[in-house]
């Protein structure tokens, strides 16, 4: 059986193509109702022959380009675990994320939407048809015209055509004010009233249902709910915000509207259990039981993924949001009590038919799973002024984890408790702040018993804090020279009673405990060398003066042999440290090693934001790339010029000296010549000239000759 499905890279179009290319036709009627019985004459013991079995081939069109700039959205990495059940729900939650352009590898072909008339061959060749009215209301429209023109083409193999819809279509249907529990029934769609932005859907959704009374033509109308998933989903922005650790989620408006909502998982059941069972109802509300606020979802969410706490704002404010587009604003601020009808009667197995909030913890891990949202957590061991802190610096900077300093941590964790413990009016009920009194002054009290320092026991427990705290929890961590000895290692990876089971009882602390241990191998001549070349003011009374630093290796040294050093601890739970050898070299060498080993990032990765703020000085950067050439292209024309100019100068200069010269020769080699004439010649040839002039003979040269020869002395 052939399906054609719009928009097949849409999350929508992407997990209806996926079930269906993976299920057998027929697959989920009554068994009971399929068995055929036995042909006569055929024997009992007789086996027959089986027909390989039939599954959906999916065709579909891509989505069309969108008009604005977006973040490139794509699944994570798969990584494998050794857990075989965690690895298939992570790999699966990987197939699910829809790429936008792509086409997924179980969809036979694809059709170009661009030319209704390879478009209109394509749906005729089909025998389902499944149109999202939410992304191509336009061709939907001209689809179920073109096929309820050509009924008659098909009357022999019938036509399924099913329009997903939204509930947005029914957002103005107006309710019993007096009664707040009141709600709407599936059964009630012909008095829906839509949203202003969803108008269009009513009447396409009408014309729909009314094609469908012809025998050749079926067609349906799923309303679905507020659509949820792991991938750019109606609450991505909130779970964005709640994994990127915003202090305070944000709740538009006062957070009290109810919306109805369906998990993508359960909604492309629907889908299917409609093509397979082809139901009398014509329209159905696709949702789950849930009846859920929009704060309660945003508080839930925060509870699970974040801070825990929720702020709400006007409603206007959501218009700032650049990731919160127009269509999922619409959504978040409709306020609908709807009761399911139909799919509460359909045979498939719900994934989170309670809702969202009951299923949270499931929705969060399938929602790191598919982008790949898992956190990095390292260990960094190594001598005193070995360089722990400027590598745990670029690492923390490279993953985008978070830097914990033993020292920091417990400044921050003292500067809390003193915070919430001086809180006169608590927003919250119950953080009173009483708590945090107590532990305050049973910190100040040990510490006037130690001698003033913050005693080990409060050290451990701010440290294991830090790393089961949500940031960390959510991105990663990289602990910085710590724990230092055994002691430290169980008390801090020590897992809680709470996470301990009868059954079971695990070594190690699984939220907290480092994906990686690396250990820096240098020599303490080259730390000695390299404290040495440091500038004085950065040695002198500090812990890297010479003394302080022998003694600080020395105790490390000694606290680090083959049996006593921290490292056993992590080597003995197969977290096998990693050498990292920097004696003899670069700081970017040694990093590329590091992150070979560790492997690429399990973050986001760059904003919208960021790309173009890179893209800014990427461009700066070519901009001023060119500009430095240009000037430099414009420095050597000038200097060029400026040579040609200075050595046409020093030519002419030269030439002149050489004309100055040849003048002097000539002259000096003229003057016996012109003194000859001037005695032999020069006078008769005078008097012959000025002959000339008197008489004008009619050839003067030959009378010239003539003078001369005539008057020529003898002595000449």
């Amino acid at each position: 059986m052939r399906c054609f499905i719009s928009n097949i890279d849409s999350p929508a179009g992407h997990n209806f193509s996926r079930l269906l290319a993976s299920t057998v036709v027929g697959s989920r009627k009554d068994p009971e109702a399929e068995e055929e019985e036995p042909a006569a004459g055929e024997e009992d013991g007789e086996k027959k022959e089986e027909k390989p079995k039939e599954k959906y081939q999916v065709i579909g069109t891509l989505s069309a380009e969108l008009g604005v700039p977006v973040a490139p959205s794509s699944p994570g990495a798969m990584f494998e675990t050794g857990d075989k059940k965690r690895d298939q729900a992570r790999r699966e939650a990987i197939e699910k994320f829809a790429v936008r352009g792509q086409k997924p590898a179980w969809v036979e072909s694809l059709v170009q939407n661009n030319d209704r008339d390879v478009l209109k061959q394509a749906l005729l060749s089909c025998d389902v048809i499944i149109y999202d009215l939410n992304q191509c209301l336009d061709e939907a429209s001209w689809a179920i015209e073109t096929l309820a023109e050509l009924t008659d083409t098909f009357i022999e193999k019938p036509k399924v055509f099913i329009a997903l819809s939204s509930i947005m279509t029914w957002a103005k249907t107006k309710v019993d004010q007096d009664d707040p529990e009141a709600f709407l029934a599936e059964d009630e769609y012909r008095r829906r009233k839509a949203h202003p932005n969803y108008k269009n859907h009513i009447q396409i959704e009408k014309n729909i249902m009314k094609f469908g009374k012809k025998s050749a033509l079926k067609t349906y109308v799923i309303a679905a709910g507020l659509v949820y998933h792991s991938g750019d989903s109606i609450f991505h922005h909130i779970l964005k915000a709640a994994w990127h650790n915003e202090e305070e989620l944000v709740c538009y408006g006062d957070g009290s509207n109810v919306l109805p909502t369906i998990h993508m998982d359960d909604l492309t059941n629907v889908i299917v259990e409609v093509v397979e069972f082809q139901p009398e109802a014509k329209y159905l509300l696709a949702i789950d039981d849930s009846k859920h606020t929009l704060y309660e979802i945003t508080k839930a969410i925060s509870d699970g993924l974040g801070s825990g706490r929720v702020k709400k704002v006007a409603k206007e404010m959501a218009l700032l949001n650049k990731s919160l587009p127009q269509i999922d604003f619409d959504m978040i601020l409709v306020n609908l009590r709807l009761e399911p009808g139909h799919v509460k009667e359909m045979t498939f197995e719900w994934k989170y038919e309670t809702g969202l909030i009951e299923n949270l913890p499931a929705l969060i891990q399938e929602y790191k799973d598919a982008r790949g949202l898992s956190p990095i957590k390292i260990v960094v061991h190594g001598p005193p002024a070995s360089g722990k802190t400027f590598y745990c610096e670029k690492i923390a900077q490279f993953y985008d984890i978070h830097y914990v300093e033993v020292d920091a941590v417990v400044k921050a964790a003292i500067a809390r408790l003193e915070r919430k413990a001086g809180v006169q009016d608590p927003v919250d009920e119950e953080d009173t702040g009483e708590a945090e009194k107590e532990q305050l002054d049973e910190l100040k009290d040990a510490m006037r018993n130690n001698n003033g320092k913050v005693p080990e026991e409060h050290i451990l427990n701010f440290v294991k804090e830090k790393l089961r705290s949500m940031p960390c929890r959510n991105q990663g961590y990289i602990l910085d020279g710590f724990p230092t000895n055994l002691d430290e290692a169980s008390t801090v990876f020590k897992p809680n009673e709470d996470d301990i089971k009868d059954d079971k009882s695990p070594n190690i602390d699984e939220l907290t405990a480092p994906d990686f241990v690396l250990t820096l191998e240098v020599s303490d001549e080259f730390i000695k060398e390299r404290i040495m070349n440091l500038p004085e003011a950065a040695t002198v009374d500090t812990k890297n003066s010479e003394e302080s630093l022998m003694r600080r290796l020395e105790e490390f040294r000694n606290a680090n042999t083959d049996e006593s050093t921290v490292l056993n601890y992590f080597d003995e739970l197969e977290i096998h440290p990693h050498p990292v050898s920097i004696a003899s070299n670069e700081a970017d060498t040694v990093m590329e090693g590091i992150t070979r080993y560790i492997g690429k990032p399990h973050n986001y990765g760059p904003t919208l934001e960021q790309l173009e703020e890179k893209k800014r000085l990427d461009d700066e950067a070519k901009a001023t790339q060119i500009a430095a050439a240009e000037e430099e292209r414009k420095l050597r024309e000038k200097e060029e010029e400026e040579r040609q100019v200075k050595a046409v100068a020093e030519w002419n200069i030269r030439m002149e000296e050489i004309r100055k010269q040849e003048q002097e020769v000539l002259e000096a080699q003229s003057v016996p010549l012109r003194n000859y004439l001037m005695k032999y010649v020069m006078p008769t040839l005078t008097t012959g000239l000025i002959e000339v002039c008197k008489v004008r003979p009619e050839d003067p040269i030959d009378y010239l000759a003539e003078f001369l020869f005539k008057h020529n002395s003898p002595s000449t």
